[in-house]
């Protein structure tokens, strides 16, 4: 059976002009909207009305706000420590993109452009008029579209261990280079990714694989309106160095930092240095 979300009160004026801005779609299609039916179940706890997917909400809502997009088969787990260190001074929110993590599965495989239209739904149901995205592996694909939609909404992206390097454009070719980067990754965080990819499930996995794959990351970083933040750690096997420096050198408004001695998810190994970063003020 099809279970679909209650939407935002008719009478709720909260964030108003945000809202406006998100909603300037063709046709008048809200974001997140063909996302919000799921299938089978109870609702999960947390899950946003506007988008339908569980989003942690952590920090002063006055604080600057921050969102943190993770890549195919894990979730907002093993974002919870630079969480911590953003959640100081900044408004934290990480979505479990659908069908990941406590997300349920909607009722058709989301693209590339569908999730990004999900980062910006729950931007608009918390009435958030700016912020600043941050993506990791596929998640760097959602944050720079949805820079793209909504640019007077996204000030500014940090794009980690972007995808898909294009030295190895087969699904067999970045399988590997996956699975060699558990060996520069502490073991709590291979166990965190390891445990998401058994909790997504190889059939999920493998039915969102071909968007991503489809999605072409130069390009969208070559039309990015404002700053991007390219950022790879030192021996990440998935995203080589001179596919972070192309991204870099595409974006009219790039950066390039390389993290030391860390792997594919730099975020989690050197949350500290990942935080100060994305505090820093858009170039």
């Amino acid at each position: 059976m099809l279970s679909t979300p209650p939407d935002t009160p008719a009478d709720d004026r909260t964030g108003d002009r945000a809202r406006d801005r998100l909603d300037r779609r063709p046709g008048g299609r809200r974001p997140g909207r063909l996302l919000a039916r799921t299938v089978g179940g109870a609702l999960p706890r947390g899950l946003d009305p506007a988008a339908g997917v569980v989003v942690t909400d952590v920090g002063r809502p006055d604080d600057p706000a921050v969102v943190l997009v993770h890549g195919i088969g894990v979730s907002e787990r093993y974002y919870r420590g630079l969480t911590r260190e953003l959640a100081t001074d900044r408004r934290v929110l990480v979505p479990d993109l659908p069908g990941f993590g406590r997300s349920p599965r909607p009722a058709r495989v989301p693209t590339i452009g569908d999730l990004a239209d999900v980062v910006l739904a729950v931007l608009r149901h918390r009435g958030i008029d700016r912020a600043t995205l941050v993506g990791h592996s596929m998640g760097a694909q959602v944050v720079a579209e949805a820079m793209l939609r909504a640019p007077d909404v996204v000030e500014r992206v940090v794009l980690v261990g972007a995808v898909v390097d294009p030295e190895a454009p087969s699904v067999l070719r970045q399988a590997l280079r996956l699975a060699k980067d558990g060996l520069h990754e502490p073991p709590g965080v291979n166990a965190v990714v390891a445990s998401d990819y058994l909790r997504t499930g190889p059939s999920w996995y493998a039915a969102v694989l071909p968007h991503m794959f489809a999605y072409d990351t130069a390009d969208a970083v070559s039309r990015l309106p404002g700053p991007a933040l390219v950022v790879r750690g030192e021996h990440d096997p998935v995203s080589s160095r001179g596919w972070a420096r192309r991204l870099g050198a595409l974006a009219p408004r790039g950066d390039v930092r390389e993290v030391p001695r860390a792997g594919h998810v730099a975020m989690a190994s050197h949350a500290p240095l990942l935080a100060r970063w994305v505090r820093e003020n858009p170039c």
